[in-house]
Parts: structure tokens; C-alpha cells; sequence
């Protein structure tokens, strides 16, 4: 497998914290390469918010040729692969299930959300620092002699004793112990309009989080050998998204997931998403010996791809692929006219204010007439801000007939 070099790697990362994603929508996640919503590899304190929402999910992974491939059933020797299918309920649970490469065994997932950042968002001073935090499960079933991507076992042919397939862990994994790993993670969103209207509309969540399992077991395998940057459970990652164009949501996201670092984006259009990943970045690159089968897989450089759907269970049975999304929209664009009125009767209270300061014209209300009209500027620059992310809004609702916004006051004949 090619290496990936140093340079791209680091101008992506630079683009990931740069990139801004588009306003007023709650922040969404893909499918992780193995395991229900999140980052790359991490899970992250988020469901979706829709009851039925589901996302299906593929994902392939280059590694170095397996020597041992040819005892094995359907095994490919250089592509990892997995399958999972995830499914939201009440904007706080979401569960699934793994099936691992080609033989497949499978893993159940599941996470519940504890606290949403969202219920904050109008308690004062909460707002700013409550994160949304989630406990979670991956690999609940019985195949527990996997690593973290995935593999362990191998399928091997029927004998003559016995006239089936088999399941049986390989010679690396005897000793890994990763079935119910749990974990708990902590996600917080933040936006810098949120903070000033007048900054730039730019986004990001962060998450960290530490679990068990899967996050810090290597079997009996040296954790040098396994993976050299281990940070013993703890994880943490970013993701901001923008909008490169009508109906396209580009997601960039750097993260450890207590292994190593990865870095990659995620594109949806319409529901269809599709993810490029270069993982293990502190690994280098591969030094494959025939005396260390665990070379074969681990601390080297790798290239992962995505390929998923994500709609709603419930509107697929109705035949309305878009009433959720509509419904999305309707909510949201209430909420910003409900704003913009808010935003015009202050603009209407300060310019009457300030009308009457300079009618008085009274030296000791100059400081205050100046604080006025600076406060109607920026209350100017807001409601610009909002009509604009409506006009957005409404621009995606492709159910709703196009309606004029809110006429503003009229202007002050000062101003």
C-alpha cells in the first residue's frame, strides 16, 4: 500500500479546522467505519433527531497481504470490510449491528444520550458551556476476540468430524477480550455567530470521551507491535462542515481514537454519502515480516472508504422521502421568523430612543445616543444575518412555495 504523505495530510487537517459548515441547522454525523454515527472511528454524544432516521453503511479498509489467507473461506487479503445498519428512536437512542468482513460474524452497537446540549440552549449561561453526553456499547454479542477493525476470526472449511463452516479466532487474537466495550463521550457544538452576530458563520463540535474493550484491549499482542501512540481508552476528535454546493454537505474531521490519528472527510448528497480516510497516521509505514503475523495488520499508514444511505424507515413505508426533512425545515424557518420579529421591534424601540435623545439634544445623553446607535448596527447586521439563512432555508424546502421575508421597519430619516 502506497504511504500517504506527511504534507497532505497536514494541509487537510489545516482545511478541517478552517472549513466552516452552513447556519442554522443542527450539526449531523456519519456512520463511523464500524460502528453507528460518529467521526472516523470515535462515537460522538449525538442521535439523530428523527424516530426512524437509519443510516446502512460500508466500509473497506488496504491492509498488507495476509500470508494465511489461503486456509481461510470468503477472506479477501487485502480489503477489510463491514457492513452496519443503524437506526435512531426519540432523538436519544440509537442502536445497530455489525457484521465483520466477509464471513461475517456480527456485533450488536448501542448508545443512549444522557444529556443534549440542545435542551441548553435558551438557559442563560448553561448554553455556553453544557456539552450533550452519551454512554455507549459496541460489539454486544459473542465474537469477542476481535481488534478494532474488526477482525480475529477466520471461517474455516468443514472436516470430517465435523460437516460445517467454522468460526475460530486466529493465532493473534487468542488473548483480545472486547465484547460489551463500553464507553462514555462527551460532544459540545459551537457556533461563532452564536457568540457576536457579527463574526463569521463558522461552526465546529468537539468530542472526547474514554472507553474500554475496544479503546485500550490488545490481547496478548505487545501494545509496541499493536499500536505505538495508544493512549490507554481516551478519544477525542473535531468535525466542521460546509455547504460546497446545493444540497452537498462536506464534513472534514480529525480525531484519535486511543490507537492513532485519522484524518478524512465525508460528503452527503440527498441522503447518499461517501468518505475518504487516511488512518493510523503516527504508524508510518509498513514493515510486513513473516515471523510477526501482527505486522500484517497493524502500525502502518491505511486508506479506509465509506459508502452509506441515511433516510427515514417511517417515511420510506409512507412513500414521502421528504416530510421529515420538510418538517425540518418548516421548524426551522419559524424559529428565525420568530427572531427576525424580535430583532425588528428592537430595531423599531432603538431608532424611537434614539429619535428622542437627539430631539432633547442634551449634551449630559450624547454617550447614550452614540451606545444606541451603535447597538442599532449591530442589531441591523443580525437581522441581515437571519433573513439571509432564512432565504437559505427556504431555498432547501422544496415543498413550500417561496414567501417574501418580513418587511423591515422603515429607517429612521437620521440614519
Amino acid at each position: 500500500m502506497r504511504t500517504t504523505r506527511t504534507g497532505i495530510a497536514s494541509a487537510a487537517l489545516a482545511a478541517a479546522f478552517a472549513a466552516g459548515r452552513a447556519a442554522g441547522a443542527q450539526q449531523e454525523y456519519p456512520a463511523t467505519l464500524y460502528w453507528g454515527s460518529g467521526l472516523i472511528d470515535i462515537p460522538v454524544a449525538w442521535v439523530s433527531p428523527v424516530t426512524g432516521d437509519f443510516a446502512l453503511n460500508y466500509s473497506g479498509k488496504r491492509f498488507e497481504p495476509d500470508p494465511n489467507s489461503n486456509a481461510k473461506l470468503n477472506y479477501s487479503d487485502r480489503l477489510n470490510s463491514q457492513l452496519t445498519f443503524s437506526l435512531a428512536f426519540g432523538g436519544r437512542a440509537e442502536v445497530g449491528v455489525a457484521a465483520f468482513s466477509s464471513n461475517p460474524e456480527e456485533g450488536f452497537f448501542a448508545r443512549g444520550l444522557v444529556i443534549r446540549e440542545e435542551d441548553f440552549r435558551n438557559r442563560g449561561a448553561a448554553r455556553w458551556f453544557m456539552p450533550s453526553i452519551a454512554v455507549g456499547m459496541r460489539n454486544i454479542g459473542k465474537y469477542g476476540k476481535i481488534d478494532r477493525f474488526g477482525a480475529g476470526y477466520d471461517l474455516l472449511p468443514p472436516t470430517n468430524d465435523n460437516p460445517n463452516a467454522r468460526h475460530v479466532a486466529d493465532s493473534i487474537h487468542q488473548g483480545f477480550k472486547t465484547n460489551q466495550s463500553l464507553y462514555g463521550v462527551a460532544t459540545k457544538g459551537i457556533s461563532l455567530t452564536d457568540i457576536r452576530p457579527t463574526w463569521p458563520d463558522l461552526a465546529f463540535s468537539v468530542s472526547v470521551g474514554y472507553g474500554g474493550g475496544l479503546f485500550s484491549n490488545h490481547g496478548d499482542i505487545p501494545r509496541a507491535q499493536y499500536a505505538k501512540n495508544a493512549t490507554g481508552g481516551l478519544f477525542y476528535g473535531l468535525k466542521t462542515d460546509f455547504s460546497p454546493g446545493p444540497n452537498l454537505t462536506l464534513s472534514l474531521m480529525a480525531e484519535n481514537n486511543a490507537w492513532d490519528f485519522n484524518l478524512g472527510g465525508s460528503l452527503v448528497y440527498r441522503g447518499l454519502r461517501a468518505g475518504l480516510y487516511v488512518t493510523e497516521l503516527g504508524a508510518g509505514s509498513a514493515n510486513v515480516t513473516a515471523t510477526r503475523p501482527a505486522s500484517t495488520f497493524y502500525n502502518y499508514q491505511k486508506v479506509a472508504f465509506t459508502l452509506g444511505w441515511q433516510s427515514n424507515i417511517f417515511a420510506l413505508l409512507r412513500g414521502d422521502f421528504l416530510q421529515s426533512r420538510v418538517a425540518e425545515l418548516e421548524r426551522t424557518r419559524q424559529q428565525l421568523l420568530a427572531e427576525i420579529t424580535a430583532r425588528q421591534q428592537r430595531i423599531a424601540a432603538l431608532e424611537l430612543e434614539l429619535n428622542r435623545y437627539e430631539a432633547q439634544n442634551l449634551l449630559e445623553l450624547e454617550q447614550r445616543r452614540q451606545q444606541a446607535e451603535a447597538e442599532l448596527r449591530q442589531e441591523r447586521e443580525a437581522l441581515r444575518r437571519l433573513e439571509e439563512r432564512l432565504r437559505r432555508v427556504e431555498s432547501q424546502n422544496p415543498q413550500r412555495p417561496t414567501q417574501p421575508a418580513p418587511t423591515p421597519p422603515p429607517q429612521s430619516p437620521q440614519q
